[in-house]
């Protein structure tokens, strides 16, 4: 058996790490529901995870759960590798993850010897913060210091997940950026919107499937993210933030942070997240002045 069998989607959060996973399930099965994606799941699922004691993992503390993982993973890719023996479809099995690519307690967050690829989306950090702090319910400053936590977990009380360790937005996008195992590719969520058809031609083909040139056009429309929202606006979205109600599928704008943040803001941003920033050319604001 092949047990690299899993295709990482990952990102830091609020980066188009779903609208990715969309674009999976248009490409895949013509069509996509933002509240039933088909094509892909999350590494968060501790039902997959449950010990023998029956006791439930999201519970732990965190370095506990952080034991979990590697057998959930292991679980999910032998259950994907019995069905793909019934069904006959050879497709990837897509993982979504918010986690960093790091070692911890141990542990790898990601698998190696279960991994066959990862994507790995970058967006302009300026940009993620905003969304981030909408998102959190948190104002920009306090989002800001949660951006440049290296411990920085996420939970959600409202469902039995297990915890993402996503870290500081330098060490996670560093931990993907600088991985020499793996097979990892990044790729800008600019480049994605910019340049749609080459950039998700360049994805589907890191991901293991023959690009389809029309069928990627197709996916593209149905995901565009009028179409998205609209989806949003008339069923809601079951990972919409409860401070920010069926309001996940944003424009996607790059750049709005230019109108959004403060001198000062801006300036801890691109200080903290210098090194990566010049790595994915992303240009520094002429507003670096603080006053």
């Amino acid at each position: 058996m092949n047990y690299k069998q899993i295709v990482y989607l990952s990102s830091y959060p609020k980066s188009g790490n779903t609208w990715l996973r969309c674009f999976f399930d248009a490409y895949l099965t013509g069509e996509v529901d933002i509240n039933n994606l088909v094509a892909s799941v999350t590494d968060d699922g501790a039902q997959r995870a449950l010990p023998g004691d029956g006791s439930n993992p999201a519970e732990f503390p965190i370095d506990v759960q952080q034991l979990t993982r590697p057998m959930a993973m292991l679980r999910l890719v032998r259950q994907f590798e019995m069905n793909k023996a019934e069904t006959g479809l050879d497709i990837p099995l897509f993982v979504k993850t918010h986690n960093a690519h790091m070692i911890t307690n141990g542990i790898e967050l990601l698998p190696q010897s279960l991994t066959k690829a990862v994507i790995h989306i970058v967006r302009d950090p300026r940009d993620v913060i905003l969304s981030f702090a909408k998102h959190m319910g948190k104002d920009i400053d306090t989002a800001i210091e949660l951006f440049f936590d290296k411990y920085r977990v996420l939970q959600d009380e409202r469902r039995p997940k297990l915890c993402d360790f996503i870290s500081s937005w330098p060490m996670h996008v560093a931990s993907y950026a600088n991985a020499d195992t793996h097979n990892v590719r990044v790729f800008r969520y600019e480049d994605m919107k910019a340049r749609p058809l080459d950039t998700f031609i360049k994805i589907v083909k890191h991901a293991g499937i023959e690009p389809d040139r029309a069928r990627i056009e197709a996916a593209l429309e149905i995901v565009s993210l009028a179409n998205l929202q609209k989806q949003e606006n008339e069923k809601g979205f079951g990972e919409s933030s409860p401070f920010a109600k069926n309001k996940f599928f944003g424009a996607g704008a790059t750049g709005g942070w230019q109108d959004k943040l403060t001198p000062m803001q801006i300036h801890k941003i691109e200080k903290g997240c210098n090194s990566m920033m010049k790595r994915f050319k992303y240009e520094f604001s002429t507003k670096r002045k603080v006053a």
